[in-house]
């Protein structure tokens, strides 16, 4: 899925961080208020491995935006009350200094700590570690455990983020991973096509940067990526790097991935999201709602062109003269110009074009009716019809929206969306309750029917 074109693609990306986790704390809070039993539900975590990051693309194309770590902090707030465990990361110190500014200006301050060790962290704490997120990443997933996390990562460079400080927090069974694709790194080495072994030093250590983020230690994606380049350009080569990576965070199907691609100044930004739960994807749909940037569908393949193929012509008379006939040389009386339009002259005071309405948001009706023919006569689970629809642009409260018309219209029938295992039947004919038998009323004492008279 695309983003539609924004002024600074960076920007809005931070921005959609930031709602996404707002949305994804409260969607933990319901799924937390569902348990049965009483028990307190767990503090959900929140790291941010590379928080300083966004502040130094901000200073290198000369933008002074909030950082998603601090957007995310105040999503948190007011989605979590405050009791979420905040872990914000960065190696380089003047970066994190820096972020506990921006903290004291959303009032955050009070809350901050700064610590060692990024596991230590309370509910309710803000805790900054000065230290690269790889060193610290087994001690964290031990730590997170079977408890609610997000992890967001935007590294600056491939190296940073190997795959063996990737998978441990990818592989949490209760974990939501946002993954900025350091999409520098993998245009760099595009400009040179020559044997690894020919590259010079720097760009030799930007390609093992990049095979290590993919967990690729034999170069494999390289070659892949030079083929396309050469068949289809430089984003068809740069989407192949994206969907290698999208397909080890798939984990071979075991969780649910969503990629975005962000399109605005400075070249295009792509978000990766791997989450254990169906409806998350439809969640970070609804976050580039909420700033207010329509999605573009996934472009589909357009029908080759037919060949347009002119008719016979029939064969010139015998009796044709072979060239023809003189025409007068003298040019034709010009037509006298029909006169202007007065109006389009006198209207001084012409009011602009009114601009056409942008639709106010996503047609629910077709997209229920489409859901219904695409499903019909079938029980699907719930899990497979979220993940179905996660392409769509849709939130997940719009996907509810249209399941429930549908059951009004006895299209369709579910007990619940939220149970586990809940599934979802596509009825062939619509169900039509019957009417509830009506009971006739006794009579109360003394009281007068319709044909009754009077006791004199």
């Amino acid at each position: 899925m695309t983003a539609a074109p924004a002024s600074d693609a960076e920007a809005l990306s931070c921005a959609i961080a930031g709602r996404y986790a707002g949305r994804w704390a409260r969607s933990v809070a319901r799924g937390a208020s569902g348990g049965e039993d009483g028990a307190p539900a767990p503090a959900p975590w929140f790291v941010d491995g590379f928080a300083g990051a966004d502040l130094q693309r901000a200073a290198l194309r000369g933008a002074t935006p909030t950082a998603a770590a601090v957007i995310a902090v105040q999503a948190l707030d007011d989605a979590a009350a405050g009791r979420a465990r905040v872990v914000l990361m960065d190696e380089d110190p003047g970066l994190v200094a820096r972020l506990a500014e921006e903290l004291e200006a959303v009032g955050a301050s009070s809350r901050v700590r700064i610590a060692s060790d990024p596991a230590s962290a309370e509910p309710g704490e803000i805790v900054l570690v000065e230290a690269p997120f790889a060193s610290h990443a087994h001690r964290l997933a031990e730590r997170m455990a079977d408890g609610p996390a997000l992890v967001r990562l935007a590294p600056l460079a491939a190296r940073s983020l190997p795959w063996t400080a990737l998978a441990p927090v990818a592989r949490l069974p209760a974990a939501d991973v946002l993954l900025r694709f350091p999409r520098e790194d993998f245009e760099k080495q595009a400009r040179f096509t020559g044997p690894l072994a020919d590259l010079p030093p720097h760009l030799r250590r930007v390609v093992e940067g990049c095979s290590g983020f993919l967990g690729d230690a034999r170069h494999g994606w390289l070659s892949a990526w030079r083929q396309a380049q050469r068949e289809a350009g430089p984003d068809a080569a740069l989407a192949t790097a994206v969907e290698r990576m999208q397909a080890l965070l798939a984990a071979g199907g075991e969780r649910f991935t969503h990629a975005l691609r962000v399109e605005g100044e400075g070249g295009p930004v792509h978000l990766l999201l791997c989450s254990p739960h169906a409806e998350r994807p439809l969640e970070l749909n609804g976050a580039v709602a909420d700033e207010g940037v329509r999605q573009k569908p996934p472009p589909r393949r357009k029908p080759a062109a037919r060949a347009k193929v002119e008719p016979p012509r029939a064969p010139a008379s015998l009796t044709e003269p072979a060239e023809p006939p003189p025409t007068d040389a003298s040019p034709a009386p010009e037509e006298p110009r029909a006169a202007e339009d007065a109006t389009a002259v006198l209207d001084l005071f012409a009011l602009p074009a009114e601009p056409e309405p942008e639709p106010r948001g996503p047609d629910l009706a077709a997209f229920a009716n489409d859901l219904h023919a695409r499903h019909l006569g079938a029980r699907v689970p719930v899990r497979d019809l979220l993940a179905g629809v996660a392409d769509s642009g849709l939130a997940p409260e719009q996907v509810r929206a249209a399941l429930a018309s549908l059951k009004r219209a006895g299209r369709v029938s579910y007990r619940s969306l939220d149970a586990e295992g809940a599934e979802v039947e596509f009825l062939a004919q619509p169900r039509v309750a019957a009417p509830r038998p009506r009971r006739p009323r006794k009579p109360a004492s003394g009281e007068l029917g319709l044909f009754d008279e009077p006791e004199e």
